[in-house]
């Protein structure tokens, strides 16, 4: 299979320096002409670098949501196929950006997907950025599944960071309002359940195990008690008893003692 990124990436990085500095604002078609014509200019090796055809000149020139779309999920992460750090920065400034800016609920989505899938701790800043930007520019619906999507890519990460903000949403009070509002509250704590799976940490299973103890909906605690042995390889019953039992003794402590540190990334210095 031809790798997406190869060892020579880097080389020449003219394009990584314009990218840096415009990716905040680029992303969209208008007002941009002169930032495309830098990055796709003969001195950028735009055929050594991808598969066909190249994700840049299909984010340059097409409004198609789909050929979009399919582009942002072509960006893989530099740092594991030979780039520099340089490479590194700009194509998750790319992704971050994409994520809580672009205009397609679609094209949204697939930055939060090919996000999920990096390594760097930045990309979790990013995916909890792109959850709380969703705002009201779309129906409540679609604003659930991107708000979703941005969890699921949380817990994919495997980043310890992703933690603090999984447990957050899944200890949201229950809705109030209409049985929709309600339904979509629902899936989001749902949806973060499930991403904590993910993680052998101890905030993690302990707001797992608090769900078993409190919460009364069937298809949260289902979705927190398997989360519960995916996170530490143990298969009990769905008691709140005998998990909390577990992970406070001496097998528990062990079972989650990999991931209780996490070094986080401001987005802060990342866009200076």
């Amino acid at each position: 299979m031809q790798r997406l990124l190869p060892a020579n990436f880097g080389k020449p990085r003219r394009w990584a320096r314009c990218l840096a500095g415009a990716a905040l604002t680029s992303l969209g078609l208008s007002g941009c002409v002169g930032f495309w014509d830098d990055v796709t200019s003969r001195d950028f090796k735009v055929q050594a670098m991808f598969v066909t055809p190249n994700p840049l000149l299909v984010l340059r020139d097409s409004t198609d949501g789909d050929h979009r779309a399919k582009a942002l999920r072509a960006l893989g992460e530099p740092n594991k196929h030979g780039g520099t750090q340089e490479d590194q920065d700009t194509i998750l400034k790319i992704l971050v950006t994409a994520a809580s800016g672009e205009k397609q609920a679609l094209c949204r989505a697939a930055a939060i997907q090919s996000l999920g899938k990096f390594k760097d701790p930045r990309a979790v800043d990013g995916l909890i950025n792109a959850y709380y930007a969703v705002g009201e520019k779309y129906t409540q619906d679609t604003a659930t599944d991107l708000r979703i999507r941005a969890l699921t890519a949380l817990g994919e990460t495997g980043n310890p960071a992703a933690v603090e903000h999984l447990v957050l949403v899944l200890r949201q009070p229950k809705a109030k309002g209409p049985d929709q509002d309600q339904r979509l509250a629902m899936d989001e704590r749902i949806a973060a359940a499930r991403a904590l799976g993910h993680f052998k940490h101890y905030q993690a299973t302990e707001a797992l195990v608090q769900v078993l103890k409190t919460e009364k909906d069937v298809a949260l605690r289902d979705r927190a008690h398997e989360s519960l042995v995916a996170a530490t390889g143990k298969e009990l019953p769905a008691d709140a008893v005998a998990w909390e039992n577990f992970i406070h003794s001496a097998d528990g402590k062990e079972a989650l003692a990999s991931q209780n540190k996490s070094s986080k990334f401001s987005l802060i210095g990342f866009f200076q």
